[in-house]
């Protein structure tokens, strides 16, 4: 099909399309600023991941704290252009097999908004599970909502399978 980009840690260089991709996805009013994006990509202790074919068509941003067992995904963006190819798939996959990797990371946590329906289709498809749902969780209508989901998966799961508890 063709449209299989490569999934590689993102750099500075690659902070002008960040940025882009989130103003695309978010406007000026709810996205990260320049400034926030490239402390989140240079100085948070934080993993970063592009998916490029002929320039940057995604990324995701997953965030560690130390002493902590549970990473947290701060954003995933795709430009809303290149949805529908498998490219957030694709950065979530990635990234949760280098998270893997980090020592005493036994799971993955993120926040989506109550009416994000895409996006939660997406992560319960990928076998996160609803654990909680935050209230007034955004200052700000998000997807017509301003609750949150807190979605979580078992590293210990295998990709794209459920998790189940006994």
């Amino acid at each position: 099909m063709g449209d299989d980009g490569v999934i590689r840690e993102a750099n500075r260089d690659d902070l002008d399309a960040i940025t882009a991709i989130e103003m695309e996805c978010f406007g000026d009013s709810l996205s990260y600023s320049r400034k926030q994006l490239r402390y989140l990509l240079t100085k948070a202790h934080s993993l970063c991941l592009v998916e490029e074919e002929d320039g940057v068509r995604g990324f995701i941003i997953v965030l560690f704290r130390h002493g902590d067992s549970v990473a947290a995904i701060e954003t995933l963006d795709v430009r809303p252009s290149e949805r529908g190819k498998g490219i957030g798939v694709r950065l979530l996959q990635a990234a949760e097999e280098q998270v893997r990797q980090h020592p005493g990371i036994r799971r993955i946590r993120l926040e989506v908004s109550t009416g994000n329906e895409t996006a939660l289709a997406l992560y319960r498809k990928a076998g996160y599970r609803v654990t909680g749902r935050l209230e007034d969780f955004y200052g700000y209508d998000h997807h017509g909502s301003r609750d949150a989901y807190r979605m979580v998966k078992d590293l210990a799961a295998p990709s794209g399978a459920g998790t189940h508890s006994p």
